[in-house]
């Protein structure tokens, strides 16, 4: 063997080494994109279940579901901030949700099966008039202009969440 043939054989190897690397790293690359969405999938359920466990405080489910009951709820300023802080609270939570959808780190199907929390939130009228003179100012413009393209929306019921649930 002369010295030609063993510097092809060790190209030939060199360039092997650095498709199986590539290969390799694609693999990887692939299980950590993976890894993230679960984890953005995780978390996001996790915030969800914490804003929606403080609904079982009392006085918090009777202002907040106030709102959602009637369409003119005639709500104290008390009542008004707790509302606030439950929309807030929520959005939060969907805003960072679309944010790491648009990244590709959410999944498709997960933040498609968020967009209708979004739709029920603004079934409030009292919801609306908040995000439209207030809360808006609180979220990046590309989550404004989803949210407004749900408000072009009438809200279900009439603005009456609890219509559909037949409750007393």
């Amino acid at each position: 063997m002369n010295w030609e043939a063993a510097g092809a054989i060790g190209e030939i190897i060199g360039a092997l080494s650095v498709l199986i690397t590539l290969l390799f790293l694609s693999f990887q690359i692939r299980q950590n994109t993976t890894a993230l969405q679960q984890q953005s999938s995780r978390e996001s359920t996790s915030s969800l279940q914490q804003v929606s466990a403080t609904m079982m405080h009392p006085e918090i489910a009777k202002a907040v579901s106030s709102a959602y009951a009637e369409a003119d709820a005639d709500l104290s300023i008390a009542q008004t901030a707790q509302l606030e802080h439950h929309c807030l609270a929520y959005l939060l939570v969907l805003q960072q949700d679309f944010l790491d959808w648009n990244k590709g780190i959410h999944p498709h199907a997960i933040w498609e099966s968020r967009k209708p929390l979004i739709e029920a939130i603004f079934i409030a009228q009292r919801a609306r008039e908040w995000w439209e003179n207030v809360g808006k100012n609180y979220f990046t413009p590309d989550f404004q202009s989803l949210v407004a393209s749900i408000l072009t929306k009438e809200a279900r019921d009439g603005g009456q969440y609890f219509k559909p649930l037949k409750t007393k």
